[in-house]
């Protein structure tokens, strides 16, 4: 009978298999280490690029930066110059208010039945002394300044009689409440509030 030795094969086919293995190991060593170079390649280049995207916006933050200044220096002028409108308003309105005053209670006067001797003006208030021929004429001098959207309130202080040439007149003290233009306003935001309620 023939012996064929099988053993030199068997330890090939091992020393080949071992080979085999460690190539394979080798190679995909090599293959992620190449992997990860090419990944490491771009995230690299997408942070380059990040680094020069985030320069040149800085570059035109700087650029910007002037402007902005320019933009807060003429916001500030305008603000000032809108107070300095708002005073002038104010003014406007202290002095035309006067004259409005003046209008209200004349129109207001029954024609040869009442006359006025003395009118005070302060802030907020208006102090009328005068004649009238009878109360009936001072309650309509009353009545109509009371419907004037100037007048908040109109008060008799004091009537007394007076004689003046044989005739008896009615001497009268009236005070009136005048109403501003900005209580006007408040009260008109109060009532657009309480409608929306």
């Amino acid at each position: 009978m023939i012996q064929i030795n099988l053993l030199p094969i068997r330890e090939w086919r091992k020393k080949e298999a071992v080979r085999q293995q460690i190539s394979v190991f080798f190679l995909f060593l090599i293959l992620l280490t190449v992997v990860l170079l090419a990944a490491g390649l771009t995230i690299q280049g997408k942070v380059v690029a990040q680094r020069q995207e985030l320069a040149s916006l800085e570059e035109k933050k700087a650029q910007y930066a002037y402007v902005n200044k320019k933009i807060e220096r003429v916001n500030k002028q305008r603000k000032q110059v809108e107070d300095k409108f708002k005073s002038i308003e104010k003014l406007q309105e202290g002095r035309t208010i006067t004259v409005k005053i003046l209008d209200e209670v004349v129109s207001s006067i029954p024609i040869d039945r009442l006359w006025l001797t003395k009118l005070d003006f302060n802030t907020n208030n208006v102090q009328l002394d005068g004649v009238a021929l009878d109360n009936h004429t001072v309650a309509l001098f009353m009545r109509r300044m009371e419907k004037s959207p100037m007048f908040r309130s109109v008060s008799l202080i004091n009537t007394k009689q007076k004689s003046v040439q044989g005739h008896a007149l009615m001497e009268f003290e009236l005070r009136v409440n005048v109403e501003t233009q900005q209580e006007k306003n408040k009260n008109e935001n109060v009532a657009k509030r309480a409608k929306k309620s």
